[in-house]
């Protein structure tokens, strides 16, 4: 008995799988140029591949539904990789009836022409479903019907040269999605309730966080923007100039890696606490100072490497800020700067040359420290502020409206005290330290003061 049970487990068994594999291979048929597989539903398709391959040529023009032995299915999606590196040479042309359009459809489809125009059936975008499509020569159209577009999706695009348009539906975007494009506007509708264009600003902002998440050549940053995104401006083209303004506290890594064409000046302001891995990779075109805010405590891996245009270089920072050095590789965060020369605060100089900063052969780094007494650095209003006796012996007296903190840091960088107060006069005794340079930093509302003193 035990048997014969055991026989006819064994036989169901078979027989499912003979049932599944006839079913799969009942599953997948070509027509025309064009290979398909049979949803769930039991009527419509999804497109798998092109019956050409990498060779396919031409325009590409997608049925809105196919008829396989007697039956009529409706295509509805685009299979991941569908298209991958086809070689059309025409249009493509996408019909209402696709609802999804999968990871790298049509990845590295280079020499597609004309506009791009998703209809207004689709859903969803894959991540890298059109990356490194730089022949579109015209508009990105995306309908009111998406709501999510995968990292990469538009990657290298740089033939589209047109506003790009992100309608109330979308509320997912990758960080990548727009890199390396060529945009000359950015607009998102105003009933979208994750993303926002505030201000005209001609870039995509994440509403809640106020996070800065597309930039395009035209952009400029709102002060309500307190963090510049991974990769926000990546590759962007034709971007000349950028403002950061001092609501900004921290620049993702690779916010504006590759872009060529800034040019001039670039200030971090006192805000900025954070500076990403490859922040301004290979940003070489600059040709005038870097500034770095007090506030920056931590610069990434590559964050200034190649930006051999800089003529002058100068570090606010009293603390040197720590540099992110991969583990295991040497510290390329400064690699084929334009300058070995850095200008620090009036005493700083040791810290600077006894950190990673320093490179003797100016190659990965700085090898000259030249010190300065910067004036008040506040982003909004001058702040009046004194600090007497000076030189001094014992107490020194610390002047200036509504001080909220003290900081207050030897000549090798190291903080001796820290102290939050109020009121316009503080009073500290040196008289416990060795005699020396001192940094007093004073934080108000204003902004912050930065002042030495010479203890004898």
């Amino acid at each position: 008995m035990k048997k014969a049970l055991h026989n006819k487990t064994t036989f169901l068994f078979v027989f499912s799988i003979l049932l599944t594999l006839r079913g799969f291979a009942q599953t997948t048929f070509t027509v025309g140029d064009l290979n398909y597989q049979v949803n769930d539903d039991g009527v419509s398709v999804t497109i798998i591949s092109s019956v050409g391959g990498q060779g396919a040529t031409g325009e590409l023009n997608i049925p809105e539904s196919v008829n396989y032995e007697g039956n009529d299915y409706a295509v509805t999606a685009i299979g991941d990789n569908a298209f991958l590196y086809g070689f059309f040479t025409g249009g493509l042309n996408i019909p209402n009836s696709i609802t999804s359009i999968g990871d790298g459809a049509f990845a590295y489809c280079c020499w597609f022409t004309g506009d791009l125009i998703i209809p207004n059936s689709v859903t969803s975008i894959g991540e890298g479903a059109f990356q490194i499509c730089y022949g579109f020569t015209g508009n990105l159209t995306i309908p009111n019907s998406v709501v999510s577009i995968g990292d990469f999706a538009f990657n290298s695009c740089d033939g589209m040269t047109g506003t790009l348009s992100i309608p109330n539906s979308v509320t997912s975007l990758g960080p990548d999605t727009f890199s390396y494009t060529a945009f000359s506007g950015i607009t998102v509708d105003p009933e979208n309730s994750v993303y926002d264009s505030r201000d005209n600003c001609n870039a995509i902002i994440a509403t809640s966080t106020n996070e800065l998440v597309t930039g395009c050549k035209s952009s400029f940053i709102p002060n309500t923007v307190t963090t510049i995104g991974l990769d926000a401006f990546k590759g962007c083209q034709g971007l000349t100039t950028i403002d950061i303004p001092n609501s900004v506290t921290s620049i993702g890594a690779d916010a504006f890696s590759f872009c060529y064409s800034l040019t001039g000046d670039l200030t971090i302001p006192n805000s900025v606490t954070t500076i990403g891995a490859g922040a301004f990779f290979y940003c070489s075109s600059f040709d005038g100072t870097l500034t770095i805010g007090e506030s920056v405590t931590f610069i990434g891996d590559y964050a200034f490497r190649n930006c051999s245009g800089f003529t002058e270089a100068v570090s606010l920072a009293v603390t040197p800020p720590e540099l992110g050095c991969e583990p295991g590789w040497d510290c390329v965060v400064f690699e084929y700067f334009g300058t070995p020369t850095l200008t620090v605060p009036y005493g700083c100089a040791p810290a600077y040359q006894n950190s990673a900063w320093y490179d003797p052969m100016g190659w990965n780094g700085f090898y000259e420290f030249i010190e300065a007494e910067f004036d008040a650095v506040s982003e909004t209003e001058d702040v009046a502020s004194a600090v007497y006796p000076n030189p001094a012996t014992g107490v020194v007296r610390i002047e200036a409206e509504d001080i909220r903190s003290i900081c207050i840091y030897n000549i090798s960088g190291q903080k001796v005290f820290e102290g939050i107060t109020n009121g316009d006069a503080f009073e500290y005794d040196f008289g416990k330290h060795k005699a020396g340079v001192y940094i007093i930093v004073a934080e108000t509302p204003k902004g912050t003061e930065t002042k030495k003193v010479t203890i004898l």
